[in-house]
């Protein structure tokens, strides 16, 4: 469920260059809900691999790259449920809520708008994350999901879009099993850290030193209203998937 900064004008700009790509981490690429996404595909059908196909749009993203080709039917089956489950998320009333009163209270608090969007998108992603990491099912299935494709080496069976230098997903699949995700999104501390590192990398969403603590104060009241909104989320997605 990937925050797209072109909403906010950032981006490239014209004649800039590109960024040379750095080894895929979990801690410093974009990040977004994958564990939400584990959630919802394991209620549909907890194989390993069409959950796993359930976080790669996710953390393809994480990685700085994009899907050209899905070899295993399994895996692509999980990615076409990945973008249902997304369409059905971004009009969600909860998910709604959360990004309004973050850009209200943000930019109150002198919060950019860019950056204050970014947070509440971003921001509440990974609230809900932490908020369905209790789940002892999914973190199951999350878990075998990484587990049997790093014993399987799944990350052969995708193709990454014109990538001059190839993308090291297996690497980066072996740092998230190790990584203390999902379970750290319950604090809202830890989120702030995570959202200033991923935002630094767009000038435009990037948040000052001014901004941290009222994007800290933010995350922390919302923390409890996701964590209220969590099973009303998924009785909805679970309705539309």
């Amino acid at each position: 469920m990937a925050f797209d900064p072109r909403a906010t004008g950032g981006g490239l700009g014209r004649g800039a260059t590109p960024p040379v790509r750095a080894p895929p981490t979990w801690d410093t690429g974009s990040s977004v809900n994958f564990f939400g996404h584990a959630v919802m595909a394991a209620f549909e059908n907890d194989a390993p691999r069409f959950v796993l196909g359930a976080m790669l749009p996710d953390l393809s993203t994480m990685a700085g790259a994009r899907i050209e080709r899905v070899n295993d039917a399994a895996i692509a089956a999980g990615v076409a449920h990945h973008h249902r489950i997304d369409h059905a998320f971004h009009g969600c009333a909860p998910f709604v809520r959360s990004c309004a009163s973050a850009l209200e209270t943000l930019e109150a608090r002198g919060v950019s708008r860019a950056a204050a969007r970014a947070v509440g998108h971003v921001g509440s992603e990974l609230l809900l994350d932490g908020a369905l990491s209790t789940r002892s099912d999914a973190l199951h299935a999350y878990a075998r999901a990484l587990r049997d494709a790093i014993e399987q080496r799944d990350a052969d069976q995708v193709a990454f879009r014109g990538e001059a230098q190839p993308v090291d997903f297996h690497r980066l699949l072996e740092q998230l099993a190790a990584a203390p995700l999902p379970g750290a999104y319950r604090d809202p501390a830890f989120v702030c850290s995570r959202l200033e590192r991923i935002l630094a990398r767009r000038p435009r969403l990037a948040l000052q030193a001014h901004e941290l603590a009222p994007v800290q104060e933010w995350l922390s009241a919302a923390h409890a209203r996701v964590e209220d909104d969590a099973a009303a989320i998924l009785a909805l997605l679970r309705g539309a998937s």
